[in-house]
Order: C-alpha cells, then sequence, then structure tokens
C-alpha cells in the first residue's frame, strides 16, 4: 500500500514574507497556554465570592486563591 505523504510542520515564522503555507502544503500545530488575563478558575472565584460576601476586597482575595476557593466554597455550601 502506498505511504502518505505527511506535509512538513513549519511554524509562521519559517515562511518568507507573503508567502502562504496553504500554497506550500504545510502546516503547523500552535499550542498556547494563558500567560496573561484572568483564568476561568479566578473568574468563577471572584463571581461566587461577590455574590456570597458583597465585597470587592474578599473578591480579589478569593481571585488570588482560585480553584482553593471554588473546591471550598462547594464542599461547604
Amino acid at each position: 500500500m502506498a505511504e502518505k505523504i505527511r506535509p512538513e510542520r513549519m511554524r509562521p515564522e519559517d515562511y518568507a514574507p507573503g508567502e502562504s503555507p496553504i500554497r506550500k502544503g504545510a502546516t503547523y500545530v500552535r499550542k498556547e497556554i494563558v500567560s496573561k488575563g484572568v483564568g476561568f478558575g479566578s473568574a468563577l472565584a471572584i463571581a461566587i465570592s461577590f455574590t456570597s460576601h458583597k465585597s470587592i476586597l474578599w473578591a480579589i482575595i478569593h481571585g488570588f486563591l482560585s480553584w482553593f476557593y471554588v473546591l471550598y466554597y462547594a464542599l461547604t455550601r
């Protein structure tokens, strides 16, 4: 059976300016982790905290604790 030809994986930086990765038949995979901003756990903790305590200070503190506060809230309610 004939082998499938797999396209070469390249990063966007590897292409010449104006060159299309589709025209060359190449694909690339980009993995990215949130490095800036508020994550889902922090946003959830802030929302739960503010709803429960009506305090911005507690919401900020619980936002820093994020998932720990969410688990604590879930186990104690």
